[in-house]
């Protein structure tokens, strides 16, 4: 017998067919070789709330109240790959304020500065988990 590769052109599809409580994304940020570690400080453009509707199907979000997401927290690298440090903006809906935590020090943040930020880590809620529905739980 004789062994041929043929190509073939497949398309590969992914579908989400549940939404979860928290929706983390993670930036690649960093990259690493033999010999040393480079940092990508690019500012990436995201929003503080978005809706899933457009990716998933409808009998999927049929199964839920909201498909809406919101920025709960974003984690944020400054400095360099090797060193640099680590700051968290924190939304505390009861409040409906943003807060910047480094360290141990706490301060108020406008929502404008938080898509300002080399943003590593973003952690979205699903809008249907209001501050209501925690209280009650």
């Amino acid at each position: 017998k004789q062994w041929y590769q043929r190509r073939v052109r497949v398309l590969r599809r992914f579908e989400i067919t549940k939404l979860p409580r928290y929706l983390v994304l993670s930036i690649k940020r960093f990259t690493e070789n033999r010999f040393f570690v480079e940092k990508n400080p690019t500012i990436v453009n995201f929003p503080i709330s978005f809706d899933m509707a457009e990716f998933i199907e409808t009998k999927v979000s049929d199964k839920y109240t909201s498909t809406e997401y919101n920025l709960l927290s974003n984690i944020c690298h400054d400095g360099p790959a090797k060193g640099g440090t680590y700051s968290t903006h924190l939304h505390l809906s009861s409040a409906t304020q943003w807060f910047e935590l480094q360290d141990l020090h706490v301060t108020k943040l406008q929502p404008q500065m938080i898509t300002l930020s080399e943003s590593y880590i973003q952690i979205y809620e699903r809008a249907d988990f209001s501050v209501d529905t925690k209280m009650s739980s």
